[in-house]
């Protein structure tokens, strides 16, 4: 009986998502995937490397043929800008007719605080740690990262704190002198 492996040596995870062993530190050192080091032999548990993977952009960065450009059936060759080589073909993306309909499927889109604060008018660090105080948002390695879902909360749960602080010198109804 074998074992499954619990974490792989970055040779292993290399050759197991088919990018380098140089994207994968590289990845690291950035913060986007999470390594585990015993002495000094790292290593990436699977389900990091998966979450890793699956955060992953769905189309090619700027210079290359968009995903979404492509016809239905048209078979795609391409290899990406970190040396990952992708095949595929293009179908539709839709629910299909075993769930009785054809709606396209959502797919939760990750923003950072950065990419969110100009939308609410914030500060990204006032944004960031709003999210930790929360506890309203999604941890993606070491980053923090917010839903379309997540904003919306986020907004509401400033809002609850802003009339909390607007009010802390009424008891009662009455208001209070903070000085007396």
């Amino acid at each position: 009986m074998t074992v499954p492996k619990l974490a792989l040596t970055f040779e292993e995870a290399a050759e197991a998502c088919g990018y380098s062993v140089r994207t994968l530190k590289y990845q690291v050192a950035a913060g986007n995937l999470m390594a585990r080091y015993a002495n000094s032999k790292g290593v990436i548990r699977v389900e990091d490397l998966a979450q890793w993977l699956d955060d992953l952009p769905a189309e090619p960065k700027a210079g290359h043929r968009p995903v979404s450009h492509l016809e239905e059936g048209e078979v795609v060759h391409s290899v990406d800008s970190l040396g990952g080589r992708a095949k595929g073909v293009i179908s539709s993306d839709t629910l299909g007719d075993d769930l009785g309909t054809t709606d396209p499927v959502s797919k939760a889109t990750y923003r950072t605080p950065e990419e969110v604060a100009p939308e609410l008018g914030l500060a990204k660090t006032t944004v960031r740690n709003f999210a930790r105080a929360s506890g309203i948002h999604t941890r993606v390695g070491n980053r923090i990262k917010l839903t379309q879902a997540d904003v919306e909360r986020l907004v509401i749960w400033i809002g609850e704190q802003q009339a909390k602080k607007d009010q802390w010198w009424t008891v009662d109804g009455q208001e209070k002198d903070p000085f007396a």
